[in-house]
This record gives structure tokens, C-alpha cells and sequence, in this order.
């Protein structure tokens, strides 16, 4: 934990309204807001890591979600990989598309894998109309594109996918005039579930304005060299990692600039 950074968790999550758990976490990600050293990080966090789950036993990652919530996914977290984070907010499907459509869709480069996967999935939505290439996405077709793991990169080419929309949807919204980000907001925050007020959401969102920063840096836990496929678990195939390594790497990605700065003083 620092004084000079923000770090809030981001869930996607398959939600429904009618269900009466948690639901499964589809996504999860570490945003850091670095006000000192003016960056934006953005950090995630692989579902299939075989970890301890506080009280649990070991399971893969998105099951401390599914089982115990908010709550349960911050103490994995916090034991596993020493970070604490500030708040969260839980996007489900829904209220990711309405991001995208009130911001009139994101630009998205889809390569010919990607472009084959997609139209051999669905068959009778707007997802048919994409092709190899660029292409503006409205909310159900970066959904798609978003949830793809068909790919010989499996979860791993997903995750950065998922970024890579997020980096598209904050490039699009830097464009746009301030009012523009509280139309956002004001569009999204009845579809979303957070722990931070409004008051602290709008803080937050000046901060990032006021950056100046155009670009996010990115990071993936596990990192490379750092894990192996564990198959025929009860929980299926797994990624066994090495937690010091990932620990250490997290803490370095979020944290070494602000340690570094401090110390030449």
C-alpha cells in the first residue's frame, strides 16, 4: 500500500439478476492509478492460478469469488500476492456493453484466428457482421471478442485481449470532453456493484484526467517462467504458479517506481 497510488479491482462477472450468488468471476484485474510517477497500470489476474482459498483449501482462483465473494477474492489476494487494493467495482455483462455503446463502440484489430473463432460461435447476432482487421465494436461484439479463449493462446491470449479492450475504451473516452466521462458514469453506475461512493468514483476519474497520461502499462500474473499446467485436478487443468515469483513481480510492477524515487532522495 502506498499514499501515492489508487488500486482498485476490476471483476467481470457473469452475473444474472436472478441468480442468488456471487456468480463466477469471467475476469479480474488490478487498476492502479500511480499519481506520483503519472501512469496508469493495469494488472490481471489469471482465473485458473491453483491457490489456497482462505478457509477453502486449494482451488483455482475464481472460486474464492464464486464461493465467498468480494470479500474472500480481497483476502486471496491479499495472502497470496501482499497487495491491498482501495475499493472495487464488479462490471457484469450488461453494464460492460452500455460502456461501450454510450461511448458510440471501440476501434478493435481482430486478426484472422480471431475473426474465424467468432463466426464459427455465433451464429444469429452483430458478432456476424465483424471481419479480419479493424473494426468499431458495439457492446456485444467487444463482449465476444472479450470472452474468446478458442485460440491456441487459450486463457492466456483472452486476458490480453481484455486489456486491450479496456486500453481501447479509456483511448476513446481521453478523446472525449469531461462531460462526456460523467454521461458514462451516470449511464453504468445503476448496472455496477462498488464499494466506493460516487463522490470517490468522480475523484477518481478527475485523477486519471489530470494524468495526462495516454497509454497503460500492463502486466499478467502468472508471469512468464513463473508457472506449469497441473491437469486432473478436481478442479480441472490448472496453472500451478510459483506465488513468491508472481508476488515479487506484482510488487515490482505496481510499486517500483514509487520505491526507486523515494529512495534517491
Amino acid at each position: 500500500k502506498s499514499d501515492d497510488l489508487i488500486n482498485i479491482l476490476l471483476v467481470g462477472a457473469d452475473k444474472l439478476e436472478s441468480w442468488a450468488d456471487s456468480g463466477r468471476s469471467d475476469s479480474c484485474m488490478i487498476a492502479t492509478i500511480d499519481l506520483k510517477n503519472k501512469k496508469l497500470k493495469l494488472t490481471s489476474l489469471m482465473r485458473d492460478m491453483y491457490l489456497d482459498i482462505p478457509g477453502k483449501g486449494k482451488h483455482k482462483f475464481n472460486f474464492a469469488y464464486s464461493s465467498g465473494g468480494v470479500e474472500l477474492l480481497y483476502k486471496t489476494i491479499l495472502q497470496h500476492f501482499g497487495i491491498k487494493v482501495d475499493g472495487y467495482v464488479i462490471v457484469d455483462f450488461a453494464a460492460f456493453k452500455r460502456v461501450i455503446n454510450t461511448l458510440g463502440g471501440v476501434n478493435i484489430e481482430l486478426t484472422d484466428e480471431e475473426h474465424e473463432i467468432l463466426m464459427k460461435r455465433y451464429h444469429r447476432t452483430s458478432v456476424l457482421d465483424l471481419k479480419p482487421g479493424k473494426n468499431k465494436m458495439n457492446g456485444t461484439q467487444a463482449l465476444a471478442y472479450c470472452r474468446l479463449r478458442q485460440d491456441l493462446r487459450a486463457d492466456f491470449g483472452r486476458t490480453d485481449r481484455q486489456r486491450y479492450v479496456l486500453e481501447q475504451i479509456f483511448k476513446k473516452m481521453k478523446k472525449k470532453p469531461v462531460n462526456k466521462w460523467y454521461d458514462v458514469l451516470n449511464a453504468v453506475m445503476p448496472e455496477v456493484t462498488t464499494d466506493l461512493s460516487e463522490d470517490k468514483i468522480i475523484e477518481y476519474m478527475t485523477n486519471v484526467i489530470f494524468l495526462g497520461t495516454t497509454t497503460i502499462d500492463q502486466l499478467r500474473i502468472p508471469v512468464d517462467g513463473s508457472f506449469k499446467g497441473l491437469e486432473d485436478t478436481p478442479d480441472g487443468d490448472v496453472l500451478d504458479i510459483d506465488v513468491e515469483k508472481n508476488r515479487e513481480a506484482l510488487k515490482d510492477f505496481i510499486f517500483s517506481d514509487n520505491v526507486k524515487k523515494k529512495d534517491e532522495k
